[in-house]
This record gives C-alpha cells, sequence and structure tokens, in this order.
C-alpha cells in the first residue's frame, strides 16, 4: 500500500532523501546497502541510514536480503524500492515543481 500524502511529504521533504530516491529511479544504485550507498553519496553511514528507516517507515524502501555479500555464510541486505518506480519519479517531479520547502 502506498504512503498516505502526509507521510509521503515528509518522506520527501528532506533533501538527502531526495537524493537516495533519484539514485534509485537513475539506475545510479541496485540495492544497496546503507554503507555502499553513503560511499556512493559521500555521506556519513549513520545519516544515511537514518534516512534510509525513514522512507521504509513509509513503506517506499524496503530492507531485504539477497546473496550478493562478498561471504557467503552471510547474505548482502540492502534497500530497494518498496513503491512503482513511476510512481516515484511523479512525486519527485511534483515536489520539484512545487514551492512545498516553507
Amino acid at each position: 500500500m502506498p504512503p498516505s500524502s502526509s507521510q509521503l511529504m515528509s518522506a520527501v521533504r528532506h533533501p538527502l532523501r531526495r537524493r537516495i530516491l533519484r539514485a534509485y529511479l537513475n539506475g545510479s544504485v541496485d540495492c544497496p546497502s546503507a554503507s555502499q550507498l553513503a560511499e556512493a553519496m559521500n555521506q556519513r553511514v549513520g545519516e544515511v541510514a537514518y534516512h534510509l528507516k525513514a522512507l521504509a517507515q513509509c513503506d517506499i524502501l524496503r530492507l531485504v536480503q539477497n546473496g550478493d555479500g562478498e561471504d557467503p555464510k552471510e547474505p548482502h541486505r540492502g534497500w530497494t524500492l518498496d513503491v512503482e518506480a513511476e510512481w516515484l519519479r511523479v512525486v519527485l517531479e511534483v515536489w520539484a515543481e512545487s514551492d512545498i520547502t516553507r
């Protein structure tokens, strides 16, 4: 179920969250861990992890385990979109065109 409009506004209000979501949409990330995403965005891991969890609380992202980890006994945990990419693209476009930053 997609997030409510108030959850969505809260989720995309922060610029780093919008950067994270755009990275998913432009294909520059594919199920990254918080540390991989932090490195790609030149941000602190703790800050990125916080925003990933906030996006997960709104059902925009979800944490998954897959076999891409270096150690086969430790599956890779990464974040993936939990909403339709086109829907998210429209939301970010509307945000960019609006004056909601007040």
